[in-house]
């Protein structure tokens, strides 16, 4: 990525990626720092986040990242200051802060500045569901719509966060380019890794698992409903914590599952957030996923899952389908019959989860991350250059 026979420096938004309890933005801002020095030689990467304490104790955050057109620059502050000021007042903006000629804004919103901008919208979920997205009050609403108009580009990781973001009427179609995300290659799950996670969490026999934020728009209390509809002894695991945006999902989730009959409610298991590790022996200890989630920007539990080889049950809107093809099966996620009959037809059909399992893994190799940085580094080149 050349600019004006001159080196691009594009910086990289990090400040998701060192979230410690990071989800599915998080999670997509680290491959993406890991993987686009080297997709894009030709460019500067420069991871950017905020480390108030990195004056007294500098450190790096990617130092696996071993790539001589990678850098990694911490701005001095608190966030807990920077995020209000910079929103209200607009600045500091980032180049003042270090030397760039683009920026990628991985979540949403882009600091402030006025270089070329593209903006990663990952879901509209703030829009079709604002229940969901208590947060996201007018001056939030105002200041994406702003981000958005005067963004260089647009990613979407979806063609139906696409469609949701045109019918909101905030941008030009031209400006919007579909990148999916990838998936990494399963994590070997070490011997005795499952054994180790039944223990822990309490989990006996057969299950079905859940994993992701605990928030309403994935629908686990109707997932929770239903599956105290499903005959048989399989434990239903939920493996997610509380989202910073509506925690008090968590306690009505816990609710849900006291009020359920004694002999359903002793088969869930709600774990809390699980690592990386965790979540791979949980995977790796299923026999399904269930993600009956009401809306999704792209799922990409859903995909990890196919990849590591697991049948899944997904709901039938938003992206899953788009994202799941023919591998799933799908399900209506307002019918709690349809959701119980799905679960009960993949805990009991042998034949149905070999398909699921062997169509999943060959369409998650399909999604790659070098192939979302590849695409991720033209959407930048063309903001640079036009």
């Amino acid at each position: 990525m050349n600019h004006q026979g001159s080196r691009v420096r594009v910086a990289i938004d990090a400040r998701p990626a060192l979230d410690p309890l990071r989800t599915g933005v998080g999670h997509y801002a680290d491959h993406l720092i890991r993987a686009l020095p080297g997709v894009d030689p030709e460019a500067t990467w420069v991871a950017w986040y905020l480390h108030a304490r990195g004056l007294l104790q500098p450190r790096r955050f990617f130092p696996e990242v071993d790539a001589p057109n990678f850098e990694e620059h911490a701005s001095r502050f608190p966030a807990r200051l920077y995020q209000p000021i910079s929103w209200r007042l607009g600045v500091p903006r980032l180049e003042w802060l270090l030397d760039l000629d683009a920026v990628l804004a991985t979540n949403f919103l882009p600091p402030p500045t006025r270089k070329p901008a593209v903006l990663v919208v990952h879901d509209l979920a703030y829009e079709r569901f604002p229940e969901t997205a208590p947060h996201v009050d007018r001056r939030w609403r105002a200041r994406f719509a702003n981000g958005v108009r005067t963004s260089a580009a647009v990613i979407v990781p979806s063609e139906a966060t696409k469609r949701d973001l045109l019918d909101a009427c905030l941008v030009d179609e031209a400006k919007v380019t579909v990148v999916p995300h990838g998936v990494d290659p399963p994590l070997l799950v070490a011997p005795g890794a499952v054994g180790r996670a039944r223990r822990r969490f309490g989990i006996e026999g057969e299950y079905v698992v859940f994993i992701g934020g605990i928030e309403p728009r994935k629908n686990l209390r109707a997932l929770v409903r239903s599956f105290a509809r499903v005959p048989g002894d399989a434990a239903l695991v939920l493996a997610g914590g509380p989202v910073r945006w509506i925690p008090g999902e968590a306690g009505r989730l816990r609710a849900e599952v006291n009020a359920l009959p004694k002999p359903a409610r002793n088969r869930v298991v709600l774990t809390g957030y699980v690592t990386g590790e965790e979540k791979a022996a949980l995977l790796g200890g299923a026999i399904a996923l269930a993600y009956p989630s009401i809306y999704e920007g792209f799922g990409l539990p859903v995909l990890e899952a196919m990849a590591a080889g697991l049948p899944v049950l997904a709901s039938n809107v938003s992206s899953l389908p788009e994202v799941t093809g023919d591998a799933a099966l799908l399900v209506d996620p307002a019918s709690e019959e349809e959701i119980a009959q799905g679960l009960s037809r993949l805990l009991s059909d042998e034949g149905l989860r070999g398909r699921l399992r062997e169509a999943g893994r060959t369409r998650a190799a399909s999604f790659t991350w070098e192939r979302t940085a590849r695409a991720t580094a033209e959407v930048l080149r063309r903001a640079v250059t036009e």
